[in-house]
């Protein structure tokens, strides 16, 4: 009996750190469809180009990041043509509201074309609700990679009462820029949300019972 309930307990507790609840999670399979779902799209560049901004990825640039498993064009693209010739780009995105109370642990896979010539760079980071990149509490900018997607990683502390988003600027000048790409965008919270009991703190406890019940049968 003992063994069994050292065996569930340690089951139990490697549950206990798989409790963190979903905020987000994005494959850019309809581009189209986000504005309905609370994301803000917003082509800030100076001047404005031929490309409305942040668009369904094109697989002829590269495929998506987790594909044959999603299809070849389930990622958001931003491109040099979101500016004028000439032009600066200030190709903006945000997420949806989602709450900080609990923190939040952000990853998302970035990646740039190929051509050697060019560097995309993009500013990410957060905010307590504003879709301003001046409004970033913290921001990181990064050069997107131009060998291969590669994952990002975000953690935001806790922050009481507070929603949040994070934002993503494709910036540079025009001529200097070319294409870059967003996929496979997951937010969870940084710590187990308060009020709900954990699932494996539920099972500790009836082992608990039944480890005082079992002590009893033998005395």
């Amino acid at each position: 009996m003992i063994k069994k309930l050292m065996l569930a307990l340690a089951f139990a507790s490697a549950m206990g750190g798989a409790q963190a609840a979903v905020l987000l999670s994005e494959d850019f399979e309809d581009v189209s469809a986000l504005p309905g779902q609370g994301w803000v799209l917003n082509n800030a560049s100076t001047p404005p180009g031929v490309a409305p901004g942040w668009v369904q990825g094109n697989p002829d640039v590269f495929p998506a990041q987790r594909f044959p498993d999603e299809p070849a064009n389930a990622y958001i693209a931003s491109s040099f043509e979101s500016a004028a010739p000439g032009g600066q780009l200030n190709d903006q995105l945000f997420t949806p509201l989602f709450s900080l109370e609990n923190g939040a642990i952000a990853t998302f896979w970035l990646r740039g074309a190929p051509e050697a010539e060019f560097n995309d760079i993009v500013i990410y980071g957060y905010t307590e609700g504003s879709t301003d990149p001046a409004d970033f509490i913290e921001s990181m900018t990064v050069t997107a990679p131009k060998d291969g997607w590669r994952m990002y990683t975000l953690t935001i502390n806790p922050m009481e009462g507070i929603s949040g988003r994070l934002g993503f600027v494709h910036t540079g000048a025009e001529a200097s820029s070319n294409y870059v790409g967003l996929d496979t965008l997951r937010v969870n919270t940084l710590r187990e949300p308060t009020g709900v009991p954990e699932p494996a703190s539920l099972l500790i406890f009836g082992l608990g019972m039944a480890g005082l019940a079992a002590a009893r049968r033998r005395h």
